[in-house]
């Protein structure tokens, strides 16, 4: 096996998928980007000059290949994830289903596929994404947070019974980071600005901040440590909830 092997990163086209590969580029992986957008993935890898694939987490045969184009992994960043706007009554079905899906189930289709490798290749590291929303959040979010505090029992169920294979697992949970994804939920940058005041680090996160996280779960600096949950956040859990309350106040 070359250098530290392979880290396999799905939902890695944009946003903080994206900023871990690169920062596990930088470490010295071999990185698997991984995403269900064909075209924005293939941008990527070629961008951060690494290995992309289009794959939907989602879909058993595909996720199972991941075995065989990552026969190297010592690494998995279980990234992707979907977000609803919608309040509880009127969240369909379908739609609690599909955030479960790629939530919650996806994660441990990518393990399912990856520790065999792991372990043959002397132990490893998995990092799920976890979400402050884990533990205060606000209404109309559907089940993103009840996915996602499933996420943290999720990290302790994996680390008790991946440990034996010589892989560790963490969980990070990312505050108000800003994202393609997140930065119009936010608002302009006035709103922003008041929503970053309501923190003990005044600022908004960046998609680097939780990449840097990932990397030292990854890393043997975080040997002895699995079945953690580390929020980056500016503080916002210190502020038990009143995050949301002073956030109304910014305009949209």
């Amino acid at each position: 096996m070359s250098g530290l092997g392979t880290a396999v990163v799905t939902g890695a086209a944009q946003g903080i998928g994206r900023a871990v590969a690169e920062r596990l580029l930088a470490d010295g992986y071999e990185v698997l980007a991984v995403d269900v957008n064909a075209d924005q993935v293939a941008h990527a890898a070629a961008e951060l000059g690494c290995r992309g694939v289009a794959l939907d987490v989602t879909n058993d045969e595909q996720v199972a290949s991941l075995a065989a184009l990552a026969p190297e992994c010592t690494a998995l960043v279980n990234n992707a994830a979907i977000q609803r706007y919608q309040d509880l009554l009127h969240t369909t079905h379908d739609e609690m289903r599909l955030i479960l899906d790629v939530n919650v189930i996806a994660p441990v289709l990518a393990a399912q596929a990856l520790v065999p490798v792991m372990s043959r290749n002397g132990g490893g590291s998995i990092v799920n994404l976890s979400s402050i929303t884990s533990k205060a959040h606000p209404a109309s979010t559907s089940l993103y947070p009840t996915s996602k505090a499933a996420i943290n029992q999720l990290t302790q169920a994996m680390a008790l019974e991946f440990g034996s294979h010589g892989v560790r697992c963490n969980a990070v949970g990312p505050g108000t980071v800003l994202t393609e994804g997140t930065a119009e939920h936010y608002g302009a940058e006035a709103a922003q600005a008041l929503i970053a005041g309501c923190l003990p680090i005044s600022r908004m996160g960046m998609p680097q901040d939780i990449a840097n996280a990932i990397s030292w779960f990854c890393s043997p600096e975080a040997s002895w440590v699995t079945g953690q949950v580390l929020f980056v956040d500016g503080g916002y859990m210190s502020s038990h909830g009143q995050f949301f309350r002073w956030a109304r106040k910014a305009p949209k």
